[in-house]
């Protein structure tokens, strides 16, 4: 029983961990709306416990899912798989969702082709065969006949593509995940963890006016050049925050919070008519410094101090999307254990980083540290021909479960 040993089941273990890939990837569970999650969770339950664990479905309540505007199923998967004892507890996570597949592919997009030695489909590295790595990982300890001493839990989370309220913001809030530290599989390459990621909040600013005909525009209140003017003075409140930079390890071009204005914007009925109401969103992303609700409340007093400077201004504000920052210092004891893991199987030192977009990590932390990490690119999520290769996979595949010896233990 060595690392050689399981490095070696794992190897002789790639087509069944391509089989499963491609079994994940020809579901297509595309969200929104959240089709086939039933079929996918059920088959994920199957697979766990034929690899050892105690998997459950968790079914999210109706009254919530009307309150969330769903109207398919969620389901979400927690399995169990009990250790010796003596050990800490090891969550790994995975979201089972996925983005519509868009046009320009060459191949069908679920049907997993294996072509060149990569999986293409949608969700092969977004992040099913993330999942499916995961799964065969304990599987191949029990092979090789290691014998955990702590626990390794398992959640496969529906919805993290439309903000993962009905995931893993659930089953965190129901206490159903349990852990002394969690492992996301996002795909961030083989040499890779990701140990933070930005915030974002997600507004919708509505100016209010008053109709007029176009050719007497004195007696209405034209609602664009009001926004117009929330947007200059917006605009203001942008520079300031370049001053601000983070001490997270992120990308040099997004160590700094940001705001986009205009991602939507609409106002007017027709060319002669004085705009009574004009739309606009903003894009605010923080850094890990920054906390959400402190950002919304600047933003309201910003607005609000402009409101006082001009009596006709009437601005609603609207949240469309909150998502807290993440971020777990790297001398947390899970980044020791996959960085060790990266480093023996890969023979390279592992890079410390952080996203720019916001993942089901921020859910995770709140109850344990938490980090990203898994086979493939970021750069393949949500494209045509999305792919992820073998060798990633199998790779990643020896990282968890290296991880896992690493951080749970083991009787010798």
């Amino acid at each position: 029983m060595s690392v050689r040993d399981l490095f070696k089941v794992i190897d002789d273990m790639r087509y069944e961990l391509v089989d499963l890939t491609r079994e994940f990837i020809q579901i297509p569970t595309i969200n929104p709306p959240g089709e086939r999650y039933e079929e996918m969770a059920g088959l994920i339950a199957r697979r766990l416990n034929e690899s050892g664990f105690s998997a459950q479905l968790v079914r999210v309540p109706d009254e919530l899912l009307r309150g969330l505007k769903l109207e398919l199923p969620r389901v979400n998967v927690v399995g169990i798989l009990r250790g010796s004892g003596g050990g800490h507890a090891l969550c790994y996570n995975g979201h089972y969702d996925v983005v519509p597949p868009g046009s320009g592919w060459s191949v069908e997009p679920f049907s997993g082709v294996v072509r060149d030695g990569k999986i293409y489909g949608r969700g092969a590295a977004d992040m099913k065969g993330a999942n499916a790595a995961m799964i065969v990982a304990v599987k191949a300890l029990k092979e090789a006949g290691f014998k955990l001493k702590g626990d390794v839990v398992y959640v496969a989370t529906p919805d993290e593509e439309t903000g993962g309220h009905a995931g893993a913001e659930y089953v965190v809030k129901e206490g159903l995940v349990k852990g002394d530290a969690c492992v996301v599989g996002e795909p961030t390459e083989v040499d890779k963890i990701a140990v933070a990621h930005k915030g974002a909040l997600w507004l919708e600013l509505t100016t209010q006016g008053k109709a007029a005909h176009g050719s007497l525009p004195h007696r209405g209140i034209n609602a664009v050049e009001k926004m117009a003017k929330v947007i200059v003075a917006l605009e203001k409140l942008k520079a300031d925050l370049v001053r601000r930079e983070t001490k997270a390890p992120m990308p040099e071009e997004s160590r700094t919070p940001t705001m986009m204005i205009g991602g939507l914007i609409q106002g007017g009925v027709k060319i002669n008519v004085v705009p009574d109401r004009c739309t606009v969103t903003i894009d605010r992303r923080l850094i890990p410094e920054e906390d959400v609700e402190q950002v919304k409340n600047e933003i309201q007093d910003f607005i609000e101090k402009l409101k006082s400077e001009d009596p006709e201004l009437r601005v609603n504000l609207r949240v469309l999307e909150k998502a807290s920052p993440a971020y777990t210092r790297e001398d947390e004891e899970i980044v020791k254990a996959v960085r060790d893991a990266i480093k023996k199987v890969t023979g390279r030192e592992a890079i410390i980083s952080g996203l720019t977009g916001f993942t089901d990590m921020r859910f995770f932390n709140q109850v344990m540290p938490t980090i990203l990490y898994g086979p493939g690119s970021m750069s393949q999520a949500h494209v045509a021909d999305e792919h992820v290769s073998v060798e990633d996979l199998v790779t990643g595949t020896k990282v968890y479960a290296l991880a896992m010896l690493e951080f749970l233990g083991y009787e010798e």
